[in-house]
């Protein structure tokens, strides 16, 4: 249910910039997930079908664009992505580590006319 109120806001971001750019119609949103949001892309292209009627996004593709998990380690300083649950680093094995990707949710572009 988050995502209702994430496609809220997504919807204003682009009817604003549309607006500030001039355009009459988007076409298509690129949007940016990271895999730790929780976001569920079909929610958010569900939520955005019904929201978007009558705006100037009427129509638009959602386009999605995942961001894998990320992650530093703290001792050895290396930056990789977990391949299991367990985020120990792959290098040194340490279990001390910074989130570093994976938490994004923005637009990345859109495409108007």
């Amino acid at each position: 249910m988050h995502e209702y109120g994430i496609t809220e806001s997504l919807l204003r971001i682009v009817e604003d910039s549309a607006k500030e750019a001039g355009a009459t119609r988007v076409t298509v949103i690129r949007v940016v997930v990271g895999a730790l949001t929780g976001f569920v892309p079909d929610s958010i292209q569900f939520y955005f079908e019904t929201m978007s009627k009558n705006t100037v996004a009427e129509g638009a593709t959602l386009e999605f664009e995942g961001m894998p998990v990320r992650l530093r380690c703290r001792t050895c300083s290396e930056i990789f992505e977990p391949e299991t649950r367990e985020w120990a680093c792959l290098k040194c094995g340490s279990a001390e580590i910074d989130i570093e990707g994976g938490r994004e949710l923005y637009i990345k572009e859109m495409e108007v006319s």
